[in-house]
């Protein structure tokens, strides 16, 4: 397939610029969070800093009994927290405009995936075969919506791929300041995400294969300074070094068991889907096919997919980081072949099929998950809360699953009380009574529907007072679809609003 003759003028600017486009469109379009980790282990920690909080007592000042580091690392959060800080001291605490912001941020700076993908490209390959990597790489369905999320399986991707331009671009002739570029790329990388270390093994490995001795020790212990600069705030926190991540390695050693698994090859399935078959399959083909030819993009980038094929948790956004070098190596292998090929050159139209096939895949998957709103009855409930103005606390009445509420949209950061549909609202009640003293009681109740409703609301009506619903959340088209596909992981809730007052019913003036 030809690419446009604009496109041809200026092929950098236009992919980027069509990059930019796609995801100021998710910035806007796509609000709300996917997964527990891009609202729970990033935004609620870090804008609760910000706001003098701490979601979950991660910090030790405000832990209770003996004194535990969550098993997370702060590097990525930190930043977060500055940006909140920032937005806070702006005035622009509304948490739909702060997501905004956040979101814009991280739009504008996955562009350097595209960037470096097509510079990369353009250095082992040629302009036009780097255009269709970075067309790629702006336009696969999943990565508009996935750049502007607080993902660090996708904020890492940037300095990894930094890496491995600071030393493609030398033509095999790299200087001290070329792996000096490569150690900071591959100390960030690991910084933010500890597992991008096997990248940097990895990349290690194919310098001394290279012979490029000198290199690989100045790239390995410029890697290490930098890592351990972006863990300092350990030292501040808890008076030592590395604490978060020796809490991090002991935690997965002892529940690798508790997390989702699956087999050896559950990431070649993923990275079949993510890259849109049946393109997918040539990619995929094409980059194992270039260990030989291109080491650099390949070999660093398998050893993270061997690692992660072998380690028991298994969770697919996990292997996101290695998708821009899958399509690098898939796309220049194929354009390679396509050009020497007596098959291909004799079967044009079929070709032209997969691709068109692979075009409209693409495109419906783009559109759904550029425009739709993630979690939205868990988002929109709190958000209401927020809007009303006069919010002390609230209870979430679960009817089937536990969905963690994003308190960060509520705007407050108390405790929230639960309880399940089938407990004893009298009981819930008296407990909450008695603990008033201490926690701060609910002026709301919500009921998260996904199982009997009706039921739920005919059990806590008359002991919380409950009228007419405030309001009544509907789940997003995202939700129902995700639902549809997997509906054991992605619970489908309606969220039911309703004001009660707890003074009056505990006898508090």
């Amino acid at each position: 397939m030809e690419i446009p003759a604009f496109i041809q003028r200026s092929p950098l600017a236009s992919v980027v610029m069509i990059a930019l486009a796609l995801r100021l469109i998710a910035v806007f379009a796509a609000p709300g969070y996917l997964m527990v980790d891009d609202q729970f282990l990033v935004v609620e920690p870090a804008a609760s800093w910000a706001s003098g909080a701490d979601h979950n007592n991660w910090l030790p000042w405000n832990m209770e009994g003996e004194k535990k580091p969550h098993a997370a690392n702060f590097s990525y959060v930190g930043t977060q927290y500055f940006v909140f800080e920032a937005l806070n001291a702006i005035g622009m605490e509304d948490p739909k405009a702060q997501m905004v912001v956040v979101r814009l941020l991280h739009a504008l700076y996955s562009l350097l995936i595209v960037v470096f993908g097509f510079k990369i490209t353009a250095r082992l390959g040629n302009e036009r075969t780097a255009t269709y990597v970075g067309l790629f790489l702006a336009t696969a369905a999943i990565m508009p919506n996935f750049s502007v999320r607080q993902l660090v399986e996708i904020v890492c991707i940037p300095p990894m791929l930094l890496a491995t331009w600071a030393i493609v671009r030398t033509d095999g002739k790299p200087q001290l300041r070329d792996f000096l570029l490569a150690g900071l790329g591959i100390g960030l990388a690991t910084g933010l995400r500890y597992q991008a270390g096997v990248f940097g093994i990895g990349f290690g490995l194919v310098l001394l294969f290279q012979r490029q001795f000198k290199g690989a020790v100045v790239t390995g212990v410029f890697a290490l300074v930098v890592f351990a600069l972006t863990q300092i705030q350990d030292v501040f926190i808890w008076g030592k070094p590395f604490t978060q991540l020796l809490a991090y390695i002991g935690y997965n050693e002892s529940h690798s068991s508790s997390y989702p698994n699956g087999p050896w090859y559950m990431y070649l399935l993923t990275l079949l889907g993510y890259l849109v078959p049946p393109l997918s399959v040539f990619l995929l083909y094409g980059f194992f096919a270039s260990v030989r030819r291109y080491p650099l993009v390949v070999l660093p980038a398998l050893a993270f997919l061997v690692f992660h094929s072998a380690f028991p948790n298994k969770q697919e956004r996990f292997i996101f980081p290695i998708l821009p070098f899958v399509v690098i190596a898939g796309v220049l292998f194929w354009d390679g072949w396509m050009a020497s090929s007596a098959f291909w050159k004799r079967r044009r139209g079929l070709w032209r099929g997969l691709l068109y096939t692979f075009l409209v895949i693409n495109f419906a998957g783009l559109v759904v998950l550029t425009t739709t709103y993630g979690k939205r009855s868990r988002v929109e409930s709190m958000y209401a809360l927020y809007k009303a103005g006069d919010l002390e606390n609230f209870i979430a009445v679960y009817t089937k699953s536990e969905p963690l509420p994003p308190r960060f949209y509520s705007g407050q950061w108390e405790r929230n009380y639960w309880c399940r549909a089938e407990s004893d609202p009298q009981l819930q009640l008296e407990l909450m009574c008695g603990a008033r003293e201490h926690r701060t009681l609910p002026n709301y109740l919500l009921i998260y529907g996904g199982g009997d409703v009706d039921a739920a609301i005919e059990r806590f009506a008359p002991v919380f007072g409950l009228d007419e619903p405030l309001a009544i959340v509907q789940p997003g088209f995202l939700d129902r679809i995700l639902h549809m596909l997997n509906p054991n992981n992605n619970t489908l809730e309606t969220v039911y609003i309703y004001r009660t007052d707890l003074h009056a019913r505990c006898g508090t003036p």
